[in-house]
């Protein structure tokens, strides 16, 4: 049997003719060194990143701004709550779990039973916390999986539809409700609304929430590698993955300190520190050059797929807001709202797949450009030759292609640079990612 051949939906794509080489993709044949984005359109983005997270005025966007979680109650959050309870719990709705069996009447009745909390449209300050180590975001009040059919391509793992996203150590959120078993927390995070083990957030009291602000206008660091695990005096914290910002300062000795925050023993967040003896963490916006971004990508290059960040691994998405945080870009959680928060986008929906090919050739500008098909985005990060021919070269987290007259997938499954072309030499069977319905050019500027 072929070393290639999972099951008659899925096989494995060859990457051999494709190098994975930060150094080639990145670094070479450029100034290293050259900016990128100016300085200037770094602080814009910068601004508003510090906005979503940590902006406490009438314009702040943070969970912890009394203003904003009004807003956000005025409008009525039951909704995004009830949603899930709705998609996935209904009597006609069908899925599977871990062990290739679909869920009964008994579990969805107990996930529904468990969710089935009420919602204080009041502001509470009591309410805000801190994140204490990654947690993962649910879109229900548990760890069991939902898949759709898992004998389908495309379906059954990785992708559990009750996983959404994760929230990094040392975010802000604030607690909507808690489950009926306390084992759960409803949050509002600064990019996304769902479920996350209570255990994982601690109540962050005002004069936790004004120190930390303050910090975090000062001098606001970013993780530049991954994984780093966070421990002193046998103490594990938590570990850090690039993504995670925090607060530092410079101590006397001459290394960093980072802001960690720990939980007491009543369950309040207390700020603790760190010391970055590894310089795992840069100030942020860290300058945006070929670098820095090849220092970046090397932790993120060849890392498994995670949809919604399952077992804290990257999606599409994921990835790219990832990358850019460290430079003080924040993207939104989900890769259409990321296309739609570009400063200008190109819809070439209507061209044919050479003319989408050509005007990236041509138009795309390396590490600013992202590109949008369905449920899936990338980065173009320059041009290189194929079979004589000059195509884009993307960078980019992607679970697999379809072929063009089967359901199957040739899996990928993983964060690569990889080109688009019209069609691949390994399979030209495969449908290009270039030859979808909707294909959106978007750039950073």
């Amino acid at each position: 049997m072929s070393p290639d051949y999972i099951d008659p939906t899925k096989s494995v794509f060859p990457l051999t003719n494709y190098s994975q080489s930060v150094d080639q993709w990145i670094l070479a044949g450029a100034d290293p060194t050259a900016t990128i984005i100016d300085a200037a359109t770094q602080q814009r983005y910068f601004a508003a990143l510090k906005s979503q997270y940590f902006g406490m005025g009438d314009d702040g966007h943070s969970p912890w701004n009394p203003v904003f979680v009004g807003k956000l109650l005025a409008a009525g959050v039951e909704s995004t709550r009830d949603w899930g309870i709705n998609a996935y719990l209904g009597a006609a709705r069908q899925s599977w779990g871990q062990n290739f069996r679909t869920h009964d009447d008994a579990w969805k009745n107990a996930v529904r039973d468990n969710a089935a909390v009420d919602i204080d449209n009041g502001y509470h300050a009591a309410n805000r916390g801190i994140a204490l180590r990654e947690t993962l975001v649910r879109v229900l009040p548990t760890d069991d999986p939902a898949y759709n059919d898992p004998r389908k391509a495309g379906e059954g793992y990785p992708f559990d539809n009750l996983q959404m996203s994760s929230v990094r150590p040392g975010t802000p959120v604030y607690t909507l409700t808690v489950s009926r078993d306390h084992r759960w927390r409803y949050v509002v995070s600064p990019d996304v609304t769902g479920w996350v083990h209570y255990e994982d957030i601690a109540q962050a009291r005002e004069p936790f929430v004004n120190s930390w602000v303050k910090m975090a206008s000062e001098h606001l660091g970013a993780a530049t590698r991954q994984p780093v695990s966070i421990f002193d005096d046998n103490v594990f914290h938590f570990t850090v993955r690039i993504g995670t910002i925090l607060p530092f300062r410079s101590a006397k000795s001459g290394v960093t300190e980072v802001a960690i925050p720990v939980s007491d023993a009543t369950g309040h967040a207390q700020i603790a520190w760190y010391a970055d003896q590894d310089q795992a963490f840069a100030p942020m916006p860290l300058a945006m050059n070929r670098t820095n971004l090849a220092m970046l990508v090397r932790s993120l290059v060849n890392r498994p797929y995670g949809w919604g960040n399952y077992n804290f691994y990257n999606d599409c998405s994921a990835e790219l807001r990832s990358l850019l945080i460290p430079f003080g870009i924040l993207m939104p959680r989900n890769s259409l709202a990321q296309i739609q928060a570009t400063s200008r986008t190109v819809d070439l929906g209507k061209a044919d797949v050479e003319t989408r090919l050509d005007y990236l050739v041509k138009n795309g500008k390396p590490f600013t450009t992202l590109i949008h098909i369905p449920g899936h985005i990338m980065m173009y990060i320059g041009n290189t030759t194929v079979n004589g021919q000059t195509v884009p070269m993307t960078y980019q987290d992607v679970w697999g292609l379809r072929p063009k007259d089967a359901d199957g997938r040739s899996i990928i499954g993983g964060s690569v640079f990889f080109p688009l072309m019209k069609s691949y030499p390994e399979n030209s069977n495969l449908q290009s990612l270039a030859g979808k319905a909707k294909f959106e050019v978007g750039f950073i500027e």
